[in-house]
């Protein structure tokens, strides 16, 4: 197969670009002209991908940040999987049901799947991942994995994992992620090193042709047929990591890239227009993820009035201007829809600056250090921030870092605050609790009648509908500990070229991710 390398240079961009002419950028619903992908599929077309996040080497188990996981997902299949909504489907395993005294989880797994070398997929391949997600050396899947004591192959199609007392709830929608990635059995015996070339270990519809870490994938559609019948749709795939917003978006203008992502506001904004002018596709997809104010209780935070005062100074509709109204304000942890979100819920400290003036001078003053990853889209927040602070006589400081350093720095404990985006809802809400609330983000703050209540509702012999109501208390009581300010929701803009089919069933998107597996493109 004849496959052309593409990189999108500044330089040439910045050329292409002064062609480009648009139609109109009035207002009206996007795609506005835009009919759409016509036509057959074109299976020997290659679909190019640019995206903000790099991906440091390709073993599921090995991955440090979740940025990595949308290169995978063509290479690797899942246990469960997840659609566009961040509804749970099956994927690996056929169904899923836990012991009725909560003692074991039992998956059904497909009969039809082999890994590219020829390995039948079934239990005993389950049964060697997690032993080597628990064991392997610089496995960064340990913790999600904790909590299974030992692994039952009842029959070649079913595994039980039996599960510490009053644990395991989450775990269905954690193998939706890379945890639940698997390997050729073949490859972990043989104790071969995937994160350079992966080789015949997946089976997925693709394998690497050539990978470049950090920098780029080629992936080529693997031979015969694939067991999911929505994969492989086309002859490969390019991904390309750049990491600023408006060369990704030229390279769809140009011509040079078939999809991408921007969610920064200047970008959203022109790829609206973009897409009323019908220029591009554009699919708008509200993030998860929640940018907010962490705080710790260290110095004048240690006491909840500054703390509420803090809350109550920040006024979200600032920060969505900012963000010309690409930011939505939302004031839960939990996404609108979500099962445990509570649709009547009323956030505690509503915008008042004299209110939170008032609660500053109570606890006789107010100081705060602002820390916010230095040239993204969180040090104008921190500025808006600091201002609104000010009004209310809380004195802020800035305090800009490197953005690789301030979020595992702020886990450390170097900063007593933090403005940031990376406050992620999961699938299950067992997962975040453990994450965010009573890991090492400490949103829980110590807060006893939490902790009970995260026992309760990680039963795994509980419904959804037993669970939500725990979850929401969960949620308020949090939020009352004002160890997180949620201000609001970013917006994250699919642009895409008229070729390219299925983007709105791409899944992760709304975590600033993406899955194009099933991503096909028209002759």
């Amino acid at each position: 197969m004849n496959r052309k390398r593409f990189r999108v240079s500044k330089s040439l961009v910045a050329m292409a670009v002064t062609a480009l002419v648009l139609a109109g950028c009035g207002g009206g619903q996007l795609n506005g002209g835009f009919g759409g992908p016509v036509g057959e599929l074109d299976r020997d077309a290659v679909l190019r991908v640019t995206t903000s996040s790099p991906t440091r080497n390709l073993d599921p188990y090995m991955q440090t940040s979740y940025g990595g996981w949308g290169y995978m997902t063509p290479l690797f299949d899942r246990l469960t999987t997840v659609d566009a909504k961040g509804d749970l489907l099956p994927g690996l395993a056929n169904s899923w049901k836990f012991a009725k005294n909560g003692s074991y989880l039992e998956l059904a797994l497909r009969n039809d799947v082999e890994f590219h070398d020829g390995t039948h997929f079934d239990a005993a391949a389950v049964a060697a991942n997690i032993e080597r997600g628990q064991n392997m050396e610089g496995s960064t899947v340990k913790a999600a994995l904790h909590n299974i004591t030992s692994v039952d192959v009842v029959d070649d199609y079913t595994v039980r994992l039996r599960l510490a007392p009053g644990t395991g709830v989450e775990l269905p929608g954690v193998f939706s992620t890379n945890v639940g990635m698997m390997i050729s059995p073949k490859t972990i015996e043989a104790g071969t090193d995937i994160r350079n070339n992966p080789g015949n270990a997946g089976s997925g519809a693709f394998l690497v042709e050539e990978y470049v870490p950090q920098e780029s994938l080629s992936l080529v559609r693997a031979p015969g047929t694939n067991w999911d019948p929505e994969a492989g749709k086309v002859a490969g795939i390019e991904f390309e990591a750049i990491s600023d917003a408006s060369t990704r978006l030229n390279g769809l203008k140009t011509g040079m890239t078939d999809l991408s992502w921007v969610s920064s506001a200047n970008e959203v904004v022109e790829a609206q227009n973009l897409g009323r002018a019908g220029a591009l596709g554009v699919d708008e997809v509200v993030f998860r993820n929640v940018l907010g104010l962490y705080m710790r209780a260290e110095g004048d935070l240690a006491k909840p009035q500054v703390r509420q005062a803090v809350a109550t100074a920040i006024d979200p509709a600032a920060v969505s201007a900012l963000f010309s109204g690409t930011c939505k304000p939302y004031r839960q942890l939990y996404p609108a829809g979500s099962w445990s979100a509570d649709a009547a819920y009323r956030y505690p400290y509503s915008f008042d600056t004299e209110k939170a003036a008032a609660l500053a001078r109570s606890a006789g003053g107010a100081k705060i250090e602002l820390t916010f990853g230095a040239g993204t889209n969180t040090e104008k927040t921190a500025n808006v921030l600091q201002g609104s602070l000010s009004k209310a006589g809380i004195k802020a400081d800035l305090n800009p870092v490197p953005n690789t350093q301030n979020e595992p720095r702020y886990v450390a404990g170097d900063f007593p605050s933090m403005v940031a985006n990376s406050f992620s809802p999961k699938v299950d809400p067992a997962e975040t609790v453990n994450t965010f609330v009573l890991g090492a983000y400490d949103l829980g703050n110590g807060n006893a009648h939490i902790e009970d209540l995260a026992k309760r509702a990680a039963d795994p012999t509980l419904t959804h509908e037993q669970r939500a109501p725990l979850y929401q208390q969960i949620w308020d009581s949090t939020l009352r500990e004002a160890m997180f300010v949620p201000i609001c929701n970013q917006t994250n803009a699919q642009i895409f070229t008229n070729k390219v089919v299925g983007v709105e069933d791409i899944a992760w998107v709304d975590l600033g991710i993406f899955d194009v597996r099933h991503v096909g493109m028209t002759e």
